[in-house]
């Protein structure tokens, strides 16, 4: 059996496999469509109480550094713009993953790992800024979402990936996606790659999702790919991710790209990224506002 044959069995044969809710895929067509209105994507939202009252904290947060209150959808919409809120949107699905975890091992897994997808998008998004700041809000994106077959395999194995993947990686100083292959005869990229295909995802996400561990990957034609990569490693230094004791290639001629190859800049960097990421995950966590609740 072909790898490609082995991932679609895979696929197939899965039911814990994460699925994008009804709403959020209403608001991504939506988005993607010329003929929507600010006034139909806020209805959209509005539609589903517990994604209204996440939107308004994201957009409030820190983390976008609005001067006043955003105190509608409508507001929002206007404000931020579509890609915002998409990128609102996918981080407010993500969170939601961790509730698939079926026992304790499990949480123990998925929530590092949303955690590292959020940090890579933060720092995905910064990076962007620096040279490509109309690729921002893209950069973010392909970075919430890079890893997202990793997040599947946790959500359809459970404590398999820890016991056959996770475990025998970290004690053979592994890359876990080499055994990941071994196991599956896929890995997590092409799991991603094909699941962000299958949600009629933009095709630059299943691209980064398929190439961001690729070497010699080259930021004047590969820009998101290249930030993505980077900020992946970015957000393990952070302490974001599984398996963090296992040594990972450097990306130094990306990092000289970004004007990051000198310590003292790096080090500033990535407490920048740990500033916006706090900021960003505070939003998501903290409890409903009167404001949030009316709105």
């Amino acid at each position: 059996m072909t790898d490609a044959a082995r991932l679609k069995e895979f696929i197939q044969g899965s039911a814990r496999l994460p699925v994008l809710p009804k709403v959020t895929i209403r608001l991504l067509n939506a988005l993607d469509s010329p003929d929507s209105s600010s006034k139909d994507i806020a209805e959209i939202i509005e539609a589903e109480s517990a994604l209204t009252v996440k939107l308004l904290k994201l957009a409030n947060s820190s983390f976008y550094g609005q001067r006043g209150t955003i105190s509608k959808i409508h507001n929002a919409v206007v404000v931020l713009g579509s890609k915002t809120i998409r990128s609102l949107a996918l981080t407010v699905w993500t969170h939601t993953l961790r509730s698939q975890a079926r026992n304790a091992e499990e949480m123990t897994l998925m929530v590092p790992l949303l955690a590292h997808g959020l940090a890579a998008g933060v720092a995905a998004r910064l990076l962007a800024e620096r040279t490509h700041k109309n690729l921002a809000e893209d950069a973010f994106m392909a970075g919430l979402l890079h890893d997202i077959g990793r997040v599947a395999l946790v959500a359809q194995l459970g404590g398999d990936y820890q016991t056959q993947v996770l475990d025998p990686a970290r004690h053979e100083r592994l890359p876990l996606l080499e055994k990941e292959a071994a196991l599956l005869g896929f890995d997590h990229r092409a799991l991603g790659s094909a699941l962000m295909a299958s949600w009629s995802l933009p095709p630059f996400l299943a691209d980064v999702a398929e190439k961001h561990h690729d070497r010699g990957i080259a930021p004047e034609g590969q820009f998101i790919v290249a930030a993505v990569a980077l900020a992946d490693n970015i957000a393990t230094e952070l302490g974001c991710n599984l398996a963090l004791d296992i040594p990972r290639p450097g990306q130094e001629d990306i990092a000289v790209f970004f004007g990051l190859s000198d310590k003292e800049a790096l080090t500033e960097f990535q407490e920048l990224c740990m500033s916006r990421f706090t900021a960003i995950s505070e939003a998501m966590d903290s409890p409903p506002t009167k404001r949030s609740s009316a709105a």
